[in-house]
């Protein structure tokens, strides 16, 4: 009978253990108000000026697996991009945050359903309709309709039988399907 005890009491101790290490790994809510808090404690580390004031602009979950997109803006710099993970106790944590470099990145995301095409950006000046993908190494594009809002993420499953979906050349078309990017991305410069 002390035998037994023991053992509870040990499996019990592990699994307390277990969990309060899940709930380091995995600190984050699955909120946008906590998402957005802890992108700026996150950057906050990286901030030149000791504050980081950014503002999330769109939060999404990727289909239905455990990778979540946030795009945030940080007033007077570009927007930045963070990938985050869901644990199995449906909490989230970051796994890596960069700030854009173009007015629509794309890149590949790694899910627990497979690999995902990712584009984020933003249409301010509502022209952008859709935005194309054609992959370097390999013969895919990717296609995506742009919502009518400042800013976006869109993601497309990407076949398995693709072995490399990045790097990839971006156009980003307008109503008629006219090639805009250069005109897009000169806008932008003249606005900032």
């Amino acid at each position: 009978m002390r035998k037994i005890k023991r053992l509870l009491f040990l499996f019990i101790c592990i699994a307390v253990v277990i969990v309060a290490y899940e709930m380091i790994r995995y600190p984050i809510e699955n909120n946008a108000a906590s998402v957005q808090q802890h992108l700026r404690n996150w950057e906050h580390k990286e901030s030149i000026d000791g504050s980081a004031r950014i503002t999330l602009q769109d939060f999404k979950r990727v289909d239905h697996s455990n990778t979540y997109i946030a795009l945030f803006s940080i007033p007077g710099d570009k927007e930045g991009m963070a990938v985050l993970k869901q644990g199995w106790n449906k909490r989230l944590r970051i796994e890596v945050s960069t700030k854009m470099s173009n007015l629509v990145d794309y890149d590949d995301v790694h899910t627990n359903k497979g690999t995902y095409a990712l584009f984020t950006g933003t249409n301010r000046s509502k022209q952008i309709e859709r935005v194309k993908a054609a992959l370097v190494h390999d013969t895919y594009t990717i296609d995506a309709a742009v919502p009518k809002s400042d800013y976006f993420v869109l993601y497309e499953k990407i076949p398995s039988h693709i072995k490399h979906p990045f790097p990839a050349t971006t156009t980003l078309l307008d109503k008629a399907g006219d090639d805009i990017t250069v005109k897009e991305f000169m806008d932008q410069e003249l606005r900032e």
